[in-house]
C-alpha cells in the first residue's frame, strides 16, 4: 500500500510559478503597474493522474494593489508536461489546441454572441504563454459558486448546458461562412492510432466483444462487433474529419464533454439553473454529431436519453436556429433533418460510447481493492451487471439494423 501511494502522490507547482511571474502576470491583466504579489499558495486539482493532458493548480494570490476591490486573487493554473509520463503518452496538439482557444477563437465567440444578447459564460482568461512553460491562467469560478456534478438527471436541468453548446456551435457556423477558418482545428489522433486510443477504446471494445460472447440471445451480434473494433480508428477518423463524404455541415465541437470539463449553479433546492464549461484542447471542426453524443451519452443519464433523447435534439436545435437568426445570418440554416441525418451517419460514436464508457457507470467501486482502484486496474466487471446487459440488449438489434456497424 506504501509503494502505491507513493506513486501517486501529488504533482508541485514548478519553481517558475513563484511571486515574481505571477505579479507580471497580473500587473498586465489587471492594468495595474504598482500591483504587488505578497503570497501565492498552491493547491493540485482533483487526484493525482485524474487530468491526463495538463498539470492543475489552484493558486490564492494575495496582492498589495488600491486599485483592486478584492487584493485576493483566485486562479486556476494549466501547465502543459513538459517530462515525465503525461508529456511521454500524450499528444502535444492537445494543449497547443487550448492556447489557440483562448487566444484567438473564443474571444470572437464570445463577442459575437454577446453582442447579439446570446451569450456563453467562459472562465476569463488572465494569461496565456509559452515561456517558461507553455501556460493558461485562468480565474477560478469555484468562490462564484460553480460547482462540478455527476450525470444530468431530468430534461429541466439539462437545457442550460444544450443552450450553451447550441449557441457555440452556431457561433462558429457563422464565423465560419464570415472568413474565419476553423480546418485548422482537426486531429489525426485516429489517422496515426495513436496508443492512447487502444486505452480510451480498444481495450474496452475488444472486452465488450468477448462479454457479448456469453450474453445469451446476442450470438448473431459477436461478429458486426468484432468488425467494428477491427477498423474502429479508421471510423472515428472518418467521424472527426471535416472532409468527410456525405457531411452536410460542420461545427466547432467542444470535443470532450463530460463531467469533469463542466461547472454548474444550482439553486436553493440544489436544482442545476446554469452550466459553463471548461477545458478546450479537443476543440474540432466537425459533424455537430461529436458534441451531441456526449451530451447524450456523458452529460445526462442513460434515464434521461432514454426518456428525452428527441427533445434534447429538438431543443438544441431551436436554440441553434434561434442564435443564427439573433446575430444576422442570413445563409442556409441547416434544418432539424440535416441534424438528425449528421447524426445517423455518425452513430458509430453512440455506439462506442455505450460499449466503452457507460459500463464503468454500473460498477460498484466500493468493492473494488484500494489498491487496484489507486492503480486504475479496475477491470471491467460492469460488463458483468445484469442491468447494464438488459440495457445493452435492448439496443444492439437498433445498432446493427441502423448499419452503424457495418
Amino acid at each position: 500500500m506504501t509503494e502505491t501511494t507513493a506513486e501517486v502522490k501529488p504533482a508541485t507547482p514548478p519553481a517558475w510559478l513563484d511571486n515574481a511571474f505571477l505579479e507580471s502576470v497580473l500587473r498586465k491583466s489587471e492594468g495595474d503597474k504598482d500591483l504587488v504579489v505578497v503570497s501565492v499558495d498552491s493547491t493540485p486539482v482533483g487526484k493525482p493522474g485524474e487530468y491526463l493532458a495538463s498539470q492543475l493548480f489552484r493558486l490564492t494570490v494575495q496582492c498589495l494593489a488600491p486599485k483592486l476591490d478584492d487584493p485576493v486573487k483566485k486562479l486556476v493554473v494549466k501547465i502543459d508536461p513538459d517530462k515525465g509520463i503525461l508529456a511521454d503518452t500524450m499528444d502535444k496538439t492537445l494543449f497547443r489546441t487550448e492556447l489557440k482557444m483562448y487566444g484567438e477563437f473564443l474571444p470572437r465567440l464570445q463577442r459575437i454572441l454577446a453582442d447579439n444578447e446570446r451569450p456563453i459564460q467562459l472562465p476569463k482568461c488572465v494569461h496565456i504563454g509559452e515561456s517558461p512553460q507553455v501556460v493558461i491562467i485562468l480565474e477560478d469560478l469555484a468562490p462564484d459558486g460553480w460547482k462540478g456534478h455527476d450525470l444530468i438527471e431530468s430534461f429541466e436541468e439539462a437545457k442550460p448546458i444544450t443552450i450553451a453548446i447550441a449557441r457555440f456551435h452556431a457561433a462558429s457556423y457563422y464565423l465560419s461562412k464570415n472568413k474565419t477558418d476553423f480546418e485548422s482545428f482537426q486531429t489525426d489522433l485516429f489517422k496515426k492510432k495513436h496508443p492512447v486510443l487502444d486505452w480510451m477504446f480498444g481495450n474496452n471494445l475488444k472486452a465488450f466483444n468477448d462479454a457479448l460472447r456469453n450474453w445469451a440471445g446476442c450470438e448473431q451480434f459477436v461478429e458486426p462487433f468484432e468488425r467494428a473494433h477491427a477498423d474502429y480508428c479508421d471510423r472515428l477518423h472518418s467521424i472527426y474529419s471535416c472532409h468527410t463524404p456525405g457531411r452536410v455541415y460542420n461545427v466547432l465541437n467542444h470535443g470532450d464533454f463530460h463531467a469533469k470539463n463542466l461547472l454548474h449553479q444550482f439553486n436553493d433546492e440544489g436544482a442545476i439553473v446554469e452550466s459553463r464549461y471548461l477545458d478546450f484542447q479537443a476543440c474540432c471542426w466537425s459533424t455537430p454529431a461529436i458534441d451531441l453524443y456526449y451530451l447524450l451519452n456523458n452529460i445526462v443519464h442513460y434515464k434521461v436519453k432514454a426518456a428525452h433523447k428527441e427533445d434534447l435534439i429538438s431543443f438544441y436545435h431551436t436554440e441553434f436556429t434561434a442564435t443564427l437568426k439573433a446575430i444576422g445570418f442570413l445563409g442556409y440554416i441547416p434544418t432539424l433533418l440535416d441534424l438528425q441525418i449528421e447524426l445517423l451517419q455518425n452513430g458509430f460514436l453512440d455506439v462506442l460510447h455505450y460499449t466503452c464508457f457507460l459500463q464503468f457507470r454500473f460498477i460498484d467501486f466500493s468493492k473494488i481493492p484500494p489498491e487496484k482502484l489507486a492503480a486504475g486496474q479496475v477491470g471491467n466487471v460492469g460488463l458483468e451487471n445484469e442491468e447494464y446487459q438488459t440495457l445493452m440488449k435492448s439496443l444492439i438489434p437498433g445498432y446493427v439494423h441502423k448499419g452503424l456497424l457495418q
